[in-house]
């Protein structure tokens, strides 16, 4: 692939944002942002450039082409205080080819009514619980990615979504596409663009909504701390959301910034860091033969809902 035939697809993929009819709902896509990888996570969330990670194939859909390890990995995640749970499974088969499965649940939502329907809320009419029900989200997705050649690769990552919320289900449907380019011996490129043609979900009650797409960049370098040949991975990333503004008028995009690092002193032990959009993380991960445990924190973000945790078992063959 020439370095003029590399350029024209990063420029395409770029343009594709701006052309796209971004006619959606500006919350709709939130199910498809709960990214797996505890590695990832540790990291600040990232990972569009990092093929070794487990969740590669979710990350950058090119990611599968440039790895051919086969490896499992089970994540459990508490978010809020622990008001909701995540459970995810990520899955490398090799041959440029990975899937994610992602379940997310919320305990214990109270439906309420009021006393009287016909009359407003007031101290005498007040609402009461008359049920108590689950939210639940399901979510699939596969990888299919390809090498151009030794510094390029591309890829795709269709996924399928069951909802569940409050009494009313719904279907989803919608694909990402994903770019790396390796720019020099130190310095990668990621690029994904999720929901690329607007994720579609169509609720049972006739009600569709469409979930913006939004631009993943990301920048990485791997080098090695000379005097101890510590291998180190940095990571900058910036997703780039369209939004519809009520009471605005003109619309615009609003960016998040992530960044991470990983230090393997020794290859059995990974050390991470790094800021995730308005908080700090950390974590650990420790592999034995084939086995992997892997742990991330972050910290209570300034919105006040809390910190996150998340544990994730892997294992490759």
């Amino acid at each position: 692939m020439t370095k003029n035939m590399k350029r024209s697809v990063l420029l395409i993929t770029l343009i594709l944002l701006a052309v796209l009819p971004l006619l959606g709902n500006n919350y709709a896509g939130e199910i498809f942002t709960f990214s797996p990888g505890a590695m990832n996570n540790a990291m600040g969330n990232t990972g569009l450039c990092l093929p070794s990670s487990h969740a590669s194939g979710w990350w950058n859909p090119a990611l599968p082409a440039l790895d051919n390890n086969r490896s499992a990995e089970i994540m459990h995640s508490n978010f809020f205080d622990g008001l909701l749970a995540q459970n995810q499974l990520s899955m490398r088969f090799g041959q440029g080819f990975s899937l994610t499965v992602n379940h997310l649940k919320i305990d214990k939502v109270k439906l309420t009514l009021l006393e009287n329907e016909d009359e407003d809320i007031s101290d005498s009419n007040r609402p009461y619980a008359y049920k108590t029900i689950s939210n639940q989200d399901l979510i699939l997705s596969g990888s299919f990615g390809r090498a151009l050649s030794e510094n390029f690769a591309f890829g795709i990552s269709p996924k399928l979504a069951y909802r569940n919320l409050a009494e009313h289900s719904g279907y989803g449907f919608g694909a990402d596409l994903g770019a790396y380019y390796k720019i020099n011996k130190h310095l990668d490129l990621g690029l994904n663009l999720r929901d690329f043609f607007g994720t579609q979900i169509l609720w049972e009650n006739s009600t569709h909504e469409v979930a913006l797409p939004n631009l993943d960049m990301e920048l990485s370098s791997n080098f090695e701390i000379s005097s101890k040949n510590i291998p180190v991975h940095v990571a900058l990333r910036a997703q780039n959301f369209y939004e519809q503004r009520e009471n605005a008028s003109s619309d615009g995009i609003r960016s998040e910034f992530h960044a991470g690092i990983m230090l393997r002193p020794i290859p059995a032990l990974g050390i991470m860091g790094g800021y995730d959009t308005d908080s700090f993380t950390a974590g650990v991960a420790l592999n034995l033969y084939d086995f992997g445990l892997n742990y991330a924190f972050k910290n209570k973000a300034e919105n006040g809902l809390g910190h996150t945790q998340r544990v994730s078992l892997s294992y490759s063959w």
